[in-house]
């Protein structure tokens, strides 16, 4: 079967998690009897695991990447301090979010008062982190990517826009470079750094693998090569996992409309369905 995008609410889905689910057992589920290779880093793979449990997979962890502190904390430190001159502030994952809140908690009560930089997400996802600890999103494109943060900002930043962008190191460029194309100030904080797992042992055996970043693609075929994905099904979080995965010679079969959970796990069921 050809790649396929399945639309999906990123909050409730449009398949198997959207319906009312009486079902016993596992038999009727979309991935009973398929083991699913899941890639995240271990911090973040709990809610994908759980997904795949539910939706009748065996989930088999199998992180190739880990996230770690930055080198030194001082540039985020030093924005933190002035928070207030910021315009905006964005985020590009949950786990920005996460780090950025565990090295600065204050910044939770910092986003709440007048004046603060409204909060821009790049998706749904770290959307609700952010608003796990209290702080209000003003934006979240459709197109859950940073070309879609771009497009929906607009005109919301005229030229000067002062933007805070905590970010891994050796993360994507595109949001930056556009934003200060278009004018903008931009200042980039790491916030975090992507290392790679020694994958000493190969994967145990699985029917589908899930890759959530191109950090996690890169590291898996750096270490185990394009070979160890022959004749399985390869799943990817969004459209710059699946370019990442295209380039390195990883044929695709499952893209979600849109970068979430339940929208990947909705996604790999109707694939399976229609395979």
């Amino acid at each position: 079967m050809d790649p396929q995008a399945i639309a999906a609410d990123p909050a409730v889905g449009s398949g198997w998690f959207a319906r009312d689910m009486t079902m016993t057992g596992t038999g009727d589920l979309p991935l009973s009897n398929w083991r699913v290779l899941v890639t995240r880093p271990a911090e973040q793979a709990d809610s994908l695991l759980e997904a795949l449990r539910q939706a009748g997979a065996t989930p088999v962890a199998y992180p190739t990447i880990g996230l770690e502190a930055p080198p030194s904390w001082a540039p985020f430190d030093a924005a933190i301090g002035r928070v207030a001159s910021f315009d905006w502030i964005v985020f590009c994952s949950p786990s920005a979010v996460r780090f950025a809140l565990g090295r600065a908690p204050q910044l939770e009560a910092l986003l709440r008062l007048s004046p603060a930089p409204a909060v821009a997400a790049v998706g749904d996802e770290t959307a609700r982190r952010l608003n796990q600890y209290g702080i209000p999103v003003a934006l979240v494109p459709q197109d859950q990517r940073q070309e879609g943060l771009v497009a929906a900002f607009g005109d919301r930043l005229p030229a000067g826009t002062r933007v805070l962008f905590p970010q891994t190191i050796g993360g994507r460029e595109h949001l930056r470079e556009a934003l200060c194309g278009a004018g903008a100030i931009v200042e980039v904080v790491p916030v975090s750094r992507t290392v790679g797992l020694p994958l000493d042992a190969p994967p145990p055996p699985f029917d589908a693998v899930i890759f959530a970043s191109p950090s996690a693609v890169k590291a898996f075929v750096a270490k185990l090569t394009v070979a160890a994905l022959r004749d399985k099904v390869v799943a990817v979080m969004g459209a710059t996992t699946r370019d990442a995965a295209v380039a390195a010679g990883v044929g695709v079969h499952v893209v979600p409309a849109a970068p979430s959970v339940v929208a990947l796990v909705d996604a790999l069921g109707a694939y399976r369905a229609g395979s």
